[in-house]
Parts: structure tokens; sequence; C-alpha cells
């Protein structure tokens, strides 16, 4: 009788667990609004992304950045349950940097193909070699914290482009 007892209470104290769930939903800006609240998921299986014109690090040059790029998203493509393929498909229209990327009152100023309009460069990946775009996005200062002082590496999805572009510092 203990034992059902003993199994009754570690029942009631371990809550059901559930998934997390998409890790983004469309919202009421830039999308359709009849798919609000749905899973925002890629309508193709190939993403296209782009590279910046510019060098990651006086080390690591443009197309040594490239090929690193292409070596991270190759081990995804990899796994063989990827549902998606990662794909270069040419380099942005120019070296995003210090000098034409701003963001004043939350309103990001940059390329247009970095852009949340951008349509024929929908993923860009932006080699910030200064740390000025990073403390663009982040703050001033963001670029010197430890975190981004390690070697070359994914920097974070910037939301406030609408994911369209990534950073790597």
């Amino acid at each position: 009788m203990r034992g059902v007892w003993l199994v009754a209470i570690l029942l009631m104290l371990n809550p059901p667990m559930h998934a997390g769930g998409p890790a983004f939903v469309a919202g009421a800006t830039y999308f359709d609004p009849t798919v609000k609240g749905m899973p925002l998921t890629w309508p193709q299986s190939v993403i296209s992304y782009f590279t910046d014109q510019g060098d990651l690090s006086p080390t690591l040059l443009g197309p040594n950045a490239d090929a690193f790029v292409a070596s991270a998203f190759g081990m995804w493509n990899s796994v063989p349950t990827a549902a998606i393929l990662m794909m270069q498909s040419g380099h942005l229209a120019e070296d995003v940097n210090g000098a034409n990327f701003s963001v004043l009152s939350g309103v990001i100023a940059g390329p247009p193909d970095i852009t949340p309009s951008a349509t024929g460069s929908a993923v860009g990946v932006v080699y910030d070699e200064d740390g000025s775009v990073t403390d663009a996005l982040l703050g001033t200062g963001a670029s010197n914290s430890p975190i981004a002082q390690r070697t070359p590496r994914w920097g974070a999805w910037t939301t406030s482009m609408s994911a369209r572009s990534f950073n790597m510092r």
C-alpha cells in the first residue's frame, strides 16, 4: 500500500511536460492577416543565403569567411533528418559596415538588400569586422563584450531586421 501512495504522490508532484512550440509565429506586421498566430515556416526546402563583400576579421578575409559559413551550414545540411538545405547564392551588393548601417530610434537604415523589404536576398550574412554593425544593433560597446571578442562565430539573428540577416562578429 505504501508503494501505491508513493507512486501517487510522485505523479502529483510531476506536472505533465509540454513541447515548447514554434520559435516564431506570424504577427500583424509584415504578414497576411489571415496567418496571424500561425507558426513561421520556410516556403521551400532550399534556403539561399548571400554573404557580405567585406572581411570577417583581419585574419579571416572575405573568401575564407565565405568558406567558414559554407562549412558551418554544411554541417547542418548533412543532418539526415534536416528538411532544409542552405546554399550560398551570391554576395550582397556591398560591404555592410558602420558607414552604411545605423539604427536610429529603433529604425534600421542600411543597404536595401539586408532590410526587411529585401526579397531577392532573403538571408544575408553580414561580416562585422570592426564591430560597428553589432554596436548599432545592440548598443555602443556591445562588440567589446567578452562574448563578442571570442573567435569568429555565429552572431544572433537580428529580429529587428525581421530575421532577414544575421551578423557575424
